[in-house]
């Protein structure tokens, strides 16, 4: 069964002009043309634009969707799971901002008194690394990033990419009996950092702490961790939190 482009439109609820952008940069490119120029799509499609979709609730760039999409080794079942996770947890501190808003109502009413606590209680942690990282945006070391990435020829960055890529999966650590403080993944959380300063920017415990952070609380940088293991993002900061506690103490 085929469907035009109306329909398939209509089924996603987007706009037919979304799923011809979609076509442009070649994300959700119809199975079939017809001579009179008409795009044509399968259930194939249907699911494909159902993972571009669960993606940008999540806030992930068309760029980066095509990135994910496009890897030889995507999993749609693990990708489905990890869509899950996030609603649930998306539900979940729903439910207790409601919660919060009951109990402050009654609370405005008279009818109780709220503790310090539960004034609080649900609101989104991710915000305040979103905050962190507008902030760092304008920080000397974006800048040096930036400065640094521009100086790469198109070989290198495809050099470095793959050589941070390979660091990552073993500090994140694909073997489900590995620990955080396994001496493998402690060794690579090393070499992670020495990455970041050869490549990148100075960089140091305290600012690989607070990134550890950032890739934990903001869902567009979890889901590259939890892609190559279930529970990733906590693992690798977990991982990272050691290394700095070690460091710290020499």
């Amino acid at each position: 069964m085929t469907y035009s482009i109306k329909k398939i439109a209509e089924l996603a609820g987007v706009s037919i002009r979304t799923i011809r952008y979609y076509d442009e940069i070649g994300l959700l490119i119809p199975p079939e043309i017809g001579t009179n120029g008409y795009r044509y799509y399968d259930k194939e499609s249907l699911m494909r634009l159902q993972q571009i979709l669960f993606y940008r609730e999540l806030d992930i760039s068309l760029k980066e969707i095509q990135r994910i999409l496009g890897d030889p080794g995507f999993d749609t079942l693990k990708a489905l799971q990890v869509h899950r996770a996030s609603l649930s947890a998306k539900m979940k501190q729903l439910k207790e901002l409601i919660n919060t808003v009951d109990k402050t109502i009654e609370t405005t009413k008279g009818k109780r008194l709220m503790t310090n606590k539960e004034i609080f209680k649900g609101f989104d942690e991710k915000k305040y690394a979103n905050e962190a990282r507008e902030r760092w945006g304008n920080s000397p070391k974006f800048t040096q990033s930036q400065k640094r990435w521009a100086g790469f020829s198109k070989e290198e960055k495809e050099s470095i990419k793959a050589e941070g890529g390979e660091i990552t999966r073993r500090m994140v650590g694909t073997d489900p009996d590995l620990t955080p403080e396994d001496p493998s993944v402690q060794e690579a959380v090393g070499e992670y950092l020495a990455y970041i300063n050869k490549y990148f920017y100075t960089c140091d415990v305290e600012s690989l702490h607070g990134l550890a952070n950032m890739w934990k609380l903001d869902e567009r940088f979890a889901i590259n961790y939890e892609r190559i293991r279930k529970g990733g993002a906590k693992f690798v900061r977990e991982a990272v939190y050691i290394f700095c506690d070690r460091k710290q103490k020499g």
